[in-house]
């Protein structure tokens, strides 16, 4: 073999054996699925007008295991306007929507650099009211955000890795403003477990401690004018706030000093505070399932009776007052629902569009039904499915606001007769953050075409009725009938107890808060949870009435047919009582008085005195029976045997007739003596 060839065999062998020795290194690919999270925190101007630079500011995190280089935010806006809420409503639901042109222009966008794995950087871009390239007309432009970015192998695609929309509403000055309103809930999201404490008391007290969710919701509600907010309040939520702040009701090994405790009572100052000097709307104790308490007729006004007593009497203790309302679930309207909440006809029931499929805009959000017990107003939620549970950010909040302003202005343009107005139910669940001010929602409120409104002041207008259909059945399921039979368990059991204690108000309005809290909506998620709480509060009263019982001897030995013999009420509770005895004989023809009911002090026993007459009756079987003041029985009851002893009667016959006889004895002696002396002859002595 030649020497060059020689050669080229010898590289060759060289390469295939540093191929195969080299280790393997995977080419690198590009992110098919990049996770780049944009938020927007601040847009100005709240409402566009011709000149008006518009200025966005907001963070990028990335979400990926990998570096993304040379990162740049860019604004993207229509040349023309949405005019109908349906084109809205899809640009905020589906991020593939068409929602603008990005604006590329030197200066007009922010460069970002390196974005590390789980780093946050901030952006802010500002574009002249030249470069944004719209047409003026009036609606809603959806003016947004894109991120694009050089991948990990080099490529840089021209589609977005990120973005987020808000909305930005063009409408002239001189238009007639619509009625504005937005509704904060502030619903109670612990509960009680079995033993009687709260479930999750310190997760509680991080929500209403500053910078918590249910702190932060307040200060942003409290931060917009009176006139355009109505707070919708969960009377759960005082007591559970409350009992936090005194340290009631918390488990053992949750210890709060006093100054860890002072959050919560300034959150339940305030929070009384805004709902006193606002429309206050309110809802049934821990806000019950009222699908199931409609679909359950025969249970239903006891159970509502105990609601209604919850929810007023935390009103009375906490000086407050509002309109009373419902809150069915999304999925759980039906017409019989809504005909079972009639009430006296001033009560809103809340629903979404969804619920009345033949709703529009133009009726408003208040609106009138006829149901099979009379009208009722309707407050209707328009809200649609989007991909976050909530507005992400004030800024959001404040732009949709006044973009369902805007649209409902156009509509009013068009339609003389339409009633559109905006709307706004805000999450419950939805934290604004501990920068909420820096989203001035204030702001939507002080445009030429917004006019705050409560919604109490919205009823007093005449409501637009809506004729359409209401579903006749619910897609959602609510809690079951034997979680309302244990309620209604506890309802019963609850009554025996109040009527036997005589101080029974603090009693009364106690039972009355377990039977709403066994109710609430929340336990649809936790059907097991609900059912144990239900069963142990209907067992703990149970245990209670156990504590009062009546005591009786074995038996009873009258010396003739009527006598007395002792009874012994014992109570064993920590209140005070008043209760009767009723005593049932074994032989029918045996009836005994009733007894006058009796006090028994806490702790105490009773020993009464019953007198009986068994007249002709030897022997018989008495049960004694506690009662209360209408005859229900109190406990278990207790039977013993009572029987008459005759002696007496006979030994006084006996003597009697002893006496007879010996008394005959005598004079039968005495006689025959006088008569033998008589019948004796006389001699003479014979001496004489």
């Amino acid at each position: 073999m030649s020497s060059p060839r020689r050669t080229i065999l010898v590289a060759l062998l060289v390469t295939i054996l540093g191929a195969l020795l080299a280790p393997v290194v995977p080419a690198v690919a590009a992110d098919e699925e990049p996770d780049l999270r944009v938020s927007i925190r601040s847009l100005s101007p709240t409402r566009l007008t011709s000149g008006a630079d518009v200025t966005m500011t907001g963070t990028v995190t990335n979400r990926d295991d990998h570096v993304w280089k040379a990162a740049q935010a860019y604004l993207v806006i229509p040349a023309s306007p949405f005019t109908t809420r349906a084109q809205v409503d899809q640009a905020m639901a589906d991020r593939r929507a068409y929602t603008g042109v990005r604006i590329v222009e030197t200066g007009s966008f922010a460069e970002l650099g390196d974005l590390a794995p789980s780093e946050t950087k901030r952006f802010r871009i500002k574009v002249p009211y030249k470069q944004l390239g719209i047409t003026g007309a009036e609606g809603v432009y959806p003016v947004g955000v894109q991120v694009l970015a050089t991948d990990m192998d080099g490529s840089r695609s021209p589609a977005a890795l990120g973005g987020a929309t808000t909305l930005l509403p063009l409408i002239s000055s001189d238009r007639e403003a619509v009625p504005t309103s937005v509704l904060w809930p502030f619903l109670m999201p612990d509960t009680k477990t079995v033993d009687g404490t709260y479930a999750r008391p310190d997760r509680l007290l991080r929500s209403v401690s500053p910078g918590g969710q249910l702190r932060n919701l307040l200060d942003l509600a409290s931060s917009s004018p009176g006139e355009g907010g109505t707070a919708l309040v969960d009377p759960a939520l005082l007591v559970g706030v409350d009992d936090l702040a005194n340290g009631r009701h918390l488990p053992e090994e949750l210890e709060l000093t006093e100054q860890q405790r002072a959050p919560a009572a300034a959150f339940l100052a305030d929070l009384l505070t805004y709902a006193r000097t606002h429309t206050a709307w309110v809802l049934g104790y821990d806000r019950p399932d009222v699908l199931a308490l409609a679909e359950n007729p025969d249970l239903r006004e006891p159970l509502q009776r105990a609601i209604d007593r919850a929810t007023d009497t935390v009103l009375a203790k906490y000086q407050l007052s509002g309109r009373r309302v419902s809150w069915p679930t999304r999925d759980g309207v039906t017409s019989g629902l809504l005909s079972s909440q009639r009430g006296t006809g001033d009560s809103p029931v809340i629903v979404t569009s969804a619920a009345l499929p033949d709703w529009e805009p133009r009726l408003g959000s208040l609106v009138r039904y006829t149901s099979s017990r009379g009208p009722l107003p309707l407050l209707v939620n328009d809200v649609k499915d989007t991909d976050a549970d909530g507005p992400e950010t004030v800024v959001g909040l404040r732009q949709r606001v006044l973009s369902d302003a805007a649209l409902a202005v156009l509509e009013r343009a068009i339609d003389p007769e339409s009633r559109a107005d905006s709307f706004t139910l805000v999450d419950p669940q939805w934290n604004p953050g501990a920068r909420w001010s820096t989203g001035r929602l204030d702001a939507a409120f002080t445009v030429p075409f917004t006019r705050g409104a409560s919604l109490d002041s919205l009823l007093t207008r005449r409501l637009a009725s809506y004729d359409g259909k209401v579903p006749s059945s619910a897609k959602a399921r609510p809690l079951s009938r034997t979680q309302l039979l244990r309620a209604t368990e506890i309802v019963k059991q609850g009554a025996t107890l109040s009527s036997v204690i005589s101080q029974s108000e603090s009693v009364d309005d106690t039972l009355a808060r377990e039977v709403a809290s066994v109710l609430a909506v929340r336990w649809r998620l936790d059907r097991p949870g609900g059912l144990a709480l239900a069963a142990s509060y209907a067992q703990r009263i149970g245990a209670e009435l156990d504590k009062i019982s009546i005591e009786a001897p074995p038996s009873v030995t009258l010396s003739s047919s009527k006598g007395g013999f002792p009874l012994t009420i014992r109570n064993d509770t920590d209140e005070a009582i008043r209760i009767g005895v009723d005593l049932d004989s074994s032989n029918p023809a045996l009836t005994i008085p009733a007894l006058d009911a009796v006090d028994v002090a806490a702790g105490e026993r009773r020993t009464i005195t019953v007198q009986v007459d068994l007249g002709r009756q030897r022997t018989t079987f008495l049960t004694a029976h506690l009662v209360t003041a209408d005859g229900t029985d109190v406990g278990s009851p207790t039977t013993f045997k009572v029987r008459s002893s005759s002696i007496g009667t006979v030994l006084w016959v006996a003597m009697g007739l002893a006496a007879l006889f010996v008394l005959a004895s005598l004079v039968r002696r005495f006689h025959r003596r006088r008569r033998t002396a008589s019948s004796t002859p006389q001699t003479e002595d014979d001496d004489d």
